[in-house]
This record gives C-alpha cells, sequence and structure tokens, in this order.
C-alpha cells in the first residue's frame, strides 16, 4: 500500500485563524507590485504604438518603448 500524500496529522484548513492574516499579508505585499506592473505594460504597449505609427517598422519598436518606459531614454 502507498502511503498517503498528506499525513492525517496534517490537514490544512483554510478558516484557521492564521489564514485570514495571511492572505492580508499576501495581498498587502503583492498588490502595489501588480499594479507597477500593470502600469508598465500600459505605458509599454503605448509607447511601442506610437513608434510603430512613426516608423511603420516593428524593428527595434518594444526596445525603445522599454527604455523610455523605465527612464533610461
Amino acid at each position: 500500500m502507498s502511503k498517503p500524500l498528506w499525513p492525517k496529522g496534517f490537514k490544512l484548513n483554510i478558516h484557521a485563524p492564521g489564514t485570514g492574516i495571511a492572505l492580508i499579508l499576501l495581498a498587502f505585499t503583492q498588490v502595489p507590485v501588480a499594479i507597477k506592473t500593470a502600469a508598465e505594460v500600459a505605458c509599454i504597449a503605448e509607447v511601442s504604438n506610437q513608434v510603430w505609427r512613426t516608423t511603420k517598422s516593428h524593428r527595434g519598436v518594444n526596445i525603445r518603448a522599454v527604455r523610455f518606459c523605465n527612464g533610461t531614454i
């Protein structure tokens, strides 16, 4: 007989007191990063579209957009 994946003494309980605190902590640490990343993606999309309209070429458009949105140009 094979061993069970989770031992009987180790059961996950989503209603445990620490679960809510862990989820709140996770939200506080991950939501700001997600907002920043979404803003970067939107900036890259808009800048690459503008550069493509002026050059009518796909070559190097995204590289320029990433550099512009990261503040190096």
